[in-house]
């Protein structure tokens, strides 16, 4: 629904978008969010943000897929640029083992761990919002910076010089993200969809910032455990500098032959087609590295209960790293 057509924001849309319209939309309904465009204004609880731009998906295969819920826009009275996340709701089975999971959307769950994690430096900052019909919008600070899996593929050549130069500090420094995790669920919140790009590398301070924490799962014997999961895939992710996969053990000459060395067993739990055993692949990963991308392979007998768990065993083994 457009609430008017009026000309008082004229002068930001010539401003920031360098032409001047005759009127402009001006929404504060924002349940349509398909007719919401570029140059539209959305108003919400006395802030005013012009729209420059419509969002994209990336991971999943889906790179580049417009995400028409979530708006890039600019702050009229600030000029700072803000990301708007709009009411989409979804939901979908995941399995995991023997058991099934319902995840979904949940833009109300999001809003509220906004709330939680205002003074954490690893999280995305920003609030949520009730548009004019009550829905759940979310105003979020604009991160500038590639996501994990693009920072990965910066430097080095080979995945060994890439193992022994930059891989050891990649992990340290992810050591927080996942304390910062493990402070979302001390307040029995968690973040519900981690991966790789979910994790953006801020180009003003260096920190890695989760982003993106609607999602959210029915598991009470397990309330944290897609967090967790999603954690050993991030490390699996860091440690092989990308996914292990059968089409990359094709293509990648170090690895040549191992397809047939490899068992169920050496597997992720989650998603059968990944590598979790990267030792075989790479023999200069030390055992106590491997051995936490164990935990989460379909051979494993014991997995990781708590985020805390898994902290402590990978800051051992990066200390080991460390210490040559």
């Amino acid at each position: 629904m457009i609430t008017s057509r009026h000309s008082i924001f004229l002068d930001e849309v010539e401003r920031y978008l360098g032409y001047r319209p005759s009127t402009v939309r001006t929404y504060t309904d924002t349940t349509n969010f398909f007719a919401i465009d570029r140059g539209d204004i959305l108003s919400l609880h006395g802030g005013n943000y012009l729209i420059i731009g419509t969002m994209r998906e990336r991971g999943f295969g889906l790179d580049d897929e417009p995400k028409h819920w979530v708006k890039h826009a600019i702050e009229c009275e600030t000029g700072s640029h803000k990301i708007i996340k709009l009411v989409f709701l979804e939901h979908f089975m995941m399995r995991l083992g023997d058991t099934t999971v319902r995840c979904f959307r949940s833009p109300a769950k999001e809003a509220r761990v906004l709330g939680c994690v205002q003074r954490h430096p690893q999280f995305m900052k920003g609030f949520g919002v009730r548009d004019a019909t009550g829905n759940d919008v979310r105003v979020i600070d604009f991160i500038s910076g590639p996501d994990l899996s693009s920072y990965l593929l910066d430097g080095a050549s080979t995945h060994e010089a890439y193992f022994y130069e930059r891989m050891p500090m990649i992990l340290w420094r992810l050591l927080p993200c996942l304390e910062a995790l493990h402070f979302l669920h001390e307040v029995h919140e968690r973040h519900g969809d981690v991966r790789a790009g979910h994790v953006l590398v801020d180009q003003q301070t260096g920190l890695f910032r989760w982003i993106d924490f609607d999602y959210d799962f029915d598991n009470r014997e397990a309330p944290f455990s897609l967090d967790i999961l999603g954690a050993g895939d991030l490390i699996a992710l860091i440690v092989g500098r990308g996914i292990i996969e059968a089409g990359r053990i094709e293509r990648e000459p170090a690895l040549a032959g191992m397809l047939d060395r490899l068992t169920p067993d050496d597997l992720s739990v989650v998603n059968r087609g990944r590598l979790m055993n990267l030792g075989k692949a790479y023999p200069y990963i030390p055992e106590s590295l491997n051995r936490i991308l164990l935990h989460f392979s379909s051979g494993a007998e014991v997995f990781y209960e708590s985020m805390a768990e898994l902290i402590d065993d990978l800051r051992e083994a990066v200390s080991q790293l460390f210490r040559g």
